[in-house]
């Protein structure tokens, strides 16, 4: 008779040693689940609050840009991108894109008609991008199927690798490329021109311009 007690005490205390294990892992399963929402929830907040301070200051930035355009304030333009990197302007030479690099924009005039920068027709330009799909090109009564001022966290002028169409030597090619691939944003205000923004150690600058109208010889 003892020798069956024993054994069912013995049987007991493992019967209950599995359920505590089985216990405490679940309990563990349910705070590793719920460290990993927590974690979950707190990357989705630093990440929104992220992206809403850097369309802020994006927005504060070509704000400021285009004030020094319409001002024709070529020491604040500068101001706008690298010394270091320079500006490049994409023109349209015949059938083929022709770049610009600028270190000064004062120094600059188009290809053709030779007029300078703050000459060019910036046509509404005081319009403020809304962040949405850029406009498509559409080439029938307008040049692009919507038309306003746009911006979008896309990097187009990487993916049309425009240098290899251009007339430049492989250190040009190197350089403009590398550029390229610090794209972020770009702006397309169908009334003037395509604008192509990087952002380098936190801050914006300016990288890209083309002034090439779609839909023209």
């Amino acid at each position: 008779m003892k020798k069956y007690k024993i054994v069912a005490a013995v049987s007991f205390l493992i019967l209950f040693d599995a359920c505590s294990e089985t216990t405490q892992s679940d309990n563990n399963a349910q705070e590793q689940q719920q460290d990993t929402v927590v974690n979950v929830v707190d990357t989705l907040i630093t990440d929104g609050v992220k992206k809403q301070a850097d369309t802020t200051s994006f927005l504060q930035f070509y704000k400021q840009l285009v004030t020094a355009i319409e001002t024709k304030n070529a020491a604040a333009f500068n101001q706008f991108f690298y010394k270091d990197y320079g500006l490049y302007i994409i023109e349209s030479s015949g059938a083929m894109p022709q770049v610009s690099k600028v270190y000064e924009i004062e120094n600059y005039q188009t290809s053709g008609t030779k007029l300078d920068f703050f000459d060019l027709p910036f046509d509404s330009l005081s319009l403020m991008p809304l962040k949405e799909k850029l406009p498509k090109v559409v080439c029938e009564k307008n040049s692009y199927d919507k038309q306003g001022c746009f911006q979008e966290n896309i990097n187009p002028l990487k993916d049309s690798q425009i240098w290899h169409y251009a007339n430049l030597n492989e250190k040009e090619v190197q350089a403009i490329q590398f550029i390229s691939e610090t794209i972020k944003i770009t702006v397309v205000n169908t009334y003037n021109y395509t604008f192509y923004f990087s952002q380098i150690n936190g801050s914006w600058q300016l990288s890209f311009i083309d002034l090439r109208i779609p839909c023209t010889a």
